[in-house]
């Protein structure tokens, strides 16, 4: 009696094991998203087709934004790849929601949208399809879980300080009093809009993110400023490494006899003028080197140009004299002919700096020791102090010796030059200052030749 049940139940088995397959060959399909195979290779990246909320819109009730793209997204990026990376949520408490569901990324804020808050949700430049094909431009969605939104924006241009040029993608932060962060990118020219926002004051933050963390390293560059909205002008953000510590001198490199280059560990500020007198070089003599001058990385670029334009111009005047005058320099164009490009922006104060040429007043004795002391050297920190470290003047150089010296014996004064192998001893043939004149007679007739008829 028992035998048919065990003989359904075996039938039962068999008819599942089909269906477990099938379920789970379609689970593995789903968790592996690859490129289609077959037809034109697709080189076009994604497109956003439409998002939710609607863009300006107010009083959403949308738990989260979605953006809807014309083709699947990739979502196994690692690291700055990852798609999470991508979105910027503003104004920002934490780590955004990011959820990928294939041609669809919803976004919403940690903790959820808060009423009656205007946010920015930024699409950066960069996501990818399957095929790699990476997004070329970005975008903005801006609505409000309340009736309104604000518009005021904080504008401006975050620069690498030191380096004088922008900070392409600059992370840029604004706090409220009451701590509420707005955060941005800047594009590839350094330049931010920050917003909406309302009207108050704003501490804005510009951060050199290198490692794509959202937030504020230790080693890496910033600054900040507060600005009140509305904004007279867009701000300048001048972004460099910055501490409490004061700066000391880390080496000292000889560049030639009569000039030497301080290195310090720290940026120094940049409206300090640091005279002779604060620089002082003895030897292991106890005889003091004398200064003529100092020059900051920006002042040895300018003494640098100002040589080269005297030089040029010298060679002007004398190819002028000459009767060979140069011709003008080209005034560049652009290709359409609508005038030069634009220069790149530059910070409109001067950089600070880590190093300082030193303009000897003698030569250093080669193989000499020497000990450099600097007083009254103020840090960017503002800090103030006085280091000092000692070196040695570089070897002097090997004598220069003729490679051809050692190749033929010097020739005797009035002795004929050695003929080459093979060649006979034929005199010389003196060259003719003046081209021989014709003949006005005719040749003589040949030997035995009749004689012609007058």
């Amino acid at each position: 009696m028992a035998r048919p049940p065990r003989a359904a139940s075996r039938t039962h088995r068999i008819a599942v094991r089909p269906s477990l397959i099938v379920a789970a060959w379609l689970l593995a399909a789903c968790a592996s998203v690859s490129p289609p195979a077959g037809g034109p290779e697709d080189k076009a990246p994604p497109r956003v087709l439409r998002v939710t909320p609607d863009t300006n819109s107010v009083n959403a009730k949308e738990r989260v934004a979605s953006f809807y793209f014309d083709e699947i997204i990739n979502d196994r990026g690692t690291g700055a790849g990852d798609v999470s990376n991508f979105f910027l949520v503003s104004p920002s408490d934490g780590e955004p929601h990011i959820s990928w569901h294939r041609s669809r990324i919803d976004v919403r804020p940690r903790h959820g949208f808060r009423p009656n808050t205007a946010y920015t949700i930024t699409l950066l430049p960069g996501l990818t399809d399957l095929r790699n094909n990476a997004m070329k431009q970005g975008g903005a969605l801006v609505f409000s879980t309340g009736p309104t939104i604000p518009s005021l924006r904080i504008t401006g241009t975050a620069f690498d300080w030191p380096a004088e040029r922008t900070a392409p993608n600059a992370l840029i932060e604004a706090l409220t009093a009451d701590s509420i962060k707005y955060l941005a990118k800047a594009d590839s020219a350094g330049k931010f809009v920050l917003g909406p926002l309302g009207p108050g004051t704003y501490l804005v933050r510009a951060i050199i993110d290198e490692n794509s963390n959202r937030a504020l390293d230790r080693t890496e560059a910033w600054d900040s400023v507060r600005v009140t909205t509305p904004q007279p002008a867009p701000v300048e953000l001048l972004a460099a490494p910055r501490d409490t510590l004061a700066a000391r001198l880390l080496s000292v490199s000889p560049i030639d006899s009569v000039t030497i280059r301080l290195l310090f560990d720290r940026l120094l500020d940049p409206t300090q003028t640091i005279p002779v007198a604060n620089v002082r070089i003895v030897g292991a003599d106890s005889a003091t080197v004398p200064i003529l001058a100092t020059r900051t990385p920006r002042e040895e670029t300018a003494h640098a140009k100002a040589l080269e334009q005297a030089a040029d111009d010298s060679a002007r005047r004398a190819d002028s004299v000459a009767g060979h005058p140069r011709p003008a320099a080209p005034v560049p164009t652009r290709v359409n002919g609508a005038g030069a490009p634009p220069a790149p922006a530059t910070p409109s104060r001067a950089p600070p700096f880590t190093t300082l040429t030193i303009v000897l007043g003698s030569p250093l004795k080669p193989s000499s020791s020497y000990r450099v002391s600097v007083k009254d050297i103020k840090a960017l920190s503002g800090r103030v102090t006085g280091s000092e470290r000692q070196f040695t003047a570089p070897k002097p150089p090997p004598p220069r010796t003729n490679p051809d010296s050692a190749a033929a014996p010097a020739a005797t004064p009035g002795a004929a030059p050695a003929a080459a192998p093979g060649a006979t001893n034929a005199p010389p043939s003196t060259p003719s200052a003046v081209p021989p004149l014709p003949t006005t007679r005719p040749a003589p007739p040949p030997a035995g030749a009749p004689p012609s008829r007058p």
